[in-house]
């Protein structure tokens, strides 16, 4: 289990924590907390009687542990108070003695889960979770994890799964077996070593057990909002548009800001009266029935025409058609050409 520079460590493991226990309140951690000291009292291999003696005589009270803490490597005193609480026991806990070292890294770590194996089925999450082991057995190396799978062979076996992004430690359903259609009995890469380690808590161990529940944050106040219209700038503006500046070396008084609820802009509409079109003028004499048209007289207009030529040429516009009566006019003349500029 290490090298043989590394301290062992004896205690008694906490192996689970009732919710809302003594226990639960105290902050002990399910799986990782070992209680080296009940009230002074060194808790050693035969440690029944001397566990259940001091519990005893704090009930009600308090008793002082001592606990060590696998996963940050760390001694720390936590006070409890058996009672009688609705539960089982004094502490509503599940204790057992254990050796473990100091520099041991605790739990298997899965690397990677097959599609549709067993450990899918469990929900084992990769590069996440950490295979602890079972009520009975605790998972320190690769050999005591084969040794408990195959004796589940085709049945299920529940499992304690510690997850490094919740620092939680979760109870699964785990049923190994060889017909899931791919290879190994429980279908996901492992890894254990330095590498794969159980990194350092994030938070402060002892807030729940078993379940780090960090504080809801509060919610920020809505910011107060400047109206500008009811804002009053005295100073370096003058107070009325218009008005002089003050000298130089004048002292400016102090600029106060008014603070006011925002209220929607009002603009003042004014309506417009749609004017009436005006009449059309009559016109102011009538074409007697007879009388010869008019022919327009014809406006010449220039047009540019490619450099080779480099001459202008007027054209002549053809004139507007003549205002006619009832009766039909005689033809017009024809209109003699205008010469070339």
């Amino acid at each position: 289990m290490g090298g043989a520079s590394s301290a062992e460590i004896g205690g008694v493991r906490v192996f689970k924590v009732s919710p809302n226990s003594p226990a639960a309140e105290a902050g002990l951690e399910f799986f990782f907390d070992f209680i080296m000291e009940i009230n002074g009292a060194k808790m050693e291999e035969n440690y029944q009687d001397t566990f259940a003696t001091e519990i005893q005589k704090s009930e009600n009270g308090a008793a002082k542990l001592v606990v060590y803490s696998t996963r940050a490597h760390t001694t720390r005193e936590v006070s409890v108070r058996p009672r009688k609480w609705g539960g089982s026991g004094l502490l509503g806990a599940t204790v057992r003695f254990d050796n473990v070292e100091a520099a041991e890294h605790q739990g298997i770590r899965v690397l990677e889960v097959f599609p549709n194996s067993p450990a899918a089925h469990a929900g084992l999450l990769p590069f996440q979770d950490f295979l602890l082991g079972t009520a009975q057995t605790v998972f320190h190396d690769l050999d005591e994890l084969s040794e408990v799978v195959s004796l589940h062979l085709g049945k299920p076996m529940q499992v304690y799964v510690y997850n490094a992004d919740t620092e939680t430690v979760r109870d699964v359903s785990l049923a190994p077996n060889n017909e899931w259609g791919g290879e190994g009995c429980i279908g996901c890469d492992i890894g254990v070593g330095l590498l794969h380690r159980i990194p350092q808590p994030r938070r402060p161990l002892g807030s729940v057990a078993g379940n780090l529940v960090l504080p809801p944050t509060a919610a920020a106040p809505p910011p107060a909002v400047v109206n500008m219209s009811q804002t009053a700038f005295v100073g370096a503006v003058p107070a009325t548009p218009g008005a002089p500046l003050p000298p130089l070396g004048t002292p400016l008084p102090e600029v106060t800001l008014g603070i006011a609820p925002a209220t929607p802009a009002t603009t003042p509409v004014t309506q417009v009266t749609p004017v009436a079109p005006a009449a059309m003028a009559a016109p102011s004499s009538s074409v007697p029935i007879g009388t010869p048209p008019v022919a327009l007289a014809a406006t010449p207009v220039a047009h540019i025409v490619p450099a080779a030529s480099a001459a202008l040429v007027a054209e002549v516009a053809p004139a507007a058609p003549a205002q006619t009566s009832d009766v039909a006019a005689a033809p017009e003349p024809p209109l003699a050409p205008i010469p070339l500029l």
